[in-house]
């Protein structure tokens, strides 16, 4: 969450021909839906499959008496369900995108506090701060690097930055454990630090320290108890494991926005984007792997980014069917949309801004 607390505001109208057309183009196909743009039975099945193989992986390694490589191959599976849980469950029910109840949105989003991470605070970082602001300094804390990574042209040049593409993994590697050791606790502790207009209520801190101790009791605790381990033992997996999803995480969501050609608008003298939000998005928003069914199911349609940004409440597994209809629409206004054919191209064009963005300023070279 940053610091800065700025709040932007687009100049322009965004009631934009644009957008008027690309809604009603959507409407028109989500008329032949029975449930609209919410869920679909295919996304019913994803919450029942990733929520079981969640439990199930877990009572496998507790109860299942696996040989110790058995037990590690299965921890590792279960570990990364929490970020799949993350993609294709808890995304989805924090915009409110599942259902047209707000309970039953509620009721899932706690598949968020359940694998470590706060809902609550996902809600303001991810949904508001994230998603009105893309790649704008200050003000999206997706693009913050904390003075260890240089994710805009705006932020102040270290020489150390030079070497950002070669040590980022290595940051990217801690991420997953941050969030579930320390960023949401420092956050609620110096809210009055932000302006966020956010007061979370003794339910809110009591949900955070149970959600919490339920995550380390799983995770950690019970495994040391009542499997022929030592803590060490077991620690070492759950660091190794949170090592790949960090990796995971970052990649899925940097290659949205961080790659090769990416915009970063600058802000007037006023702190605002003399620009239309909309057309924002599709200039600071890409897809990767839009095509790859494997990728669309396991991502839960985060690399189907851009009709995501434009339109939160779709439920994601609309988006392989509805991509086409943005993109035709934002070529047919002139717009450059950003498609990129695979994951690790998209990952390697991360990888090529990088470097870029940790070269000097030339109006700092001369």
């Amino acid at each position: 969450m940053s610091n800065k607390n700025i709040k932007v505001k687009f100049t322009q109208n965004n009631n934009s021909d644009f957008m008027k057309t690309l809604k009603s183009r959507l409407d028109e196909y989500f008329k032949s839906k029975p449930n609209g743009y919410l869920a679909d039975n295919r996304m019913w099945f994803k919450i029942a499959f990733w929520m079981l193989t969640w439990a199930g992986t877990w009572f496998l390694i507790m109860f299942g008496k696996l040989p110790t490589y058995a037990a590690v191959i299965v921890a590792f599976a279960h570990m990364f369900t929490h970020l799949f849980i993350a993609f294709n469950i808890s995304h989805d029910a924090n915009h409110g995108a599942v259902s047209k109840h707000k309970w039953v949105n509620d009721l899932l989003s706690i598949s968020l506090d359940l694998i470590g991470v706060n809902s609550y605070l996902w809600r303001y970082s991810h949904n508001t701060a994230h998603h009105s602001y893309v790649n704008i300094d200050g003000a999206d804390t997706s693009s913050e690097g904390h003075g260890i990574l240089r994710f805009t042209m705006e932020d102040k040049w270290k020489p150390f930055f030079k070497y950002q593409y070669i040590y980022a993994p290595f940051i990217y590697c801690i991420i997953t454990l941050n969030y579930v050791f320390s960023k949401d606790f420092w956050i609620f502790s110096h809210l009055k630090n932000y302006q966020t207009g956010m007061k979370p209520t003794f339910a809110e801190w009591c949900k955070l320290i149970l959600t919490k101790a339920f995550y380390y009791s799983y995770t950690l605790i019970l495994p040391t108890l009542f499997l022929p381990y030592s803590f060490l033992q077991i620690l070492s997996v759950f660091l190794i494991g949170h090592a790949m999803l960090g990796m995971m995480l970052a990649f899925t969501f940097q290659t949205g926005h961080l790659t090769e050609g990416t915009s970063f608008p600058p802000k007037n003298e006023d702190g605002n984007v003399e620009k239309n939000w909309a057309i924002h998005i599709v200039e600071t928003t890409g897809d990767f792997a839009r095509k790859s069914k494997f990728w669309c199911w396991m991502l839960g349609g985060i690399n189907v980014h851009v009709i995501h940004h434009l339109f939160p409440k779709i439920c994601h597994t609309h988006y392989a069917e509805v991509a086409p209809i943005v993109k035709q629409t934002a070529e047919e206004y002139g717009l450059n949309y950003r498609d990129i054919e695979h994951f690790t191209t998209a990952i390697a064009s991360h990888f090529k801004l990088l470097k870029q963005l940790g070269e000097k300023p030339i109006e700092q070279a001369a």
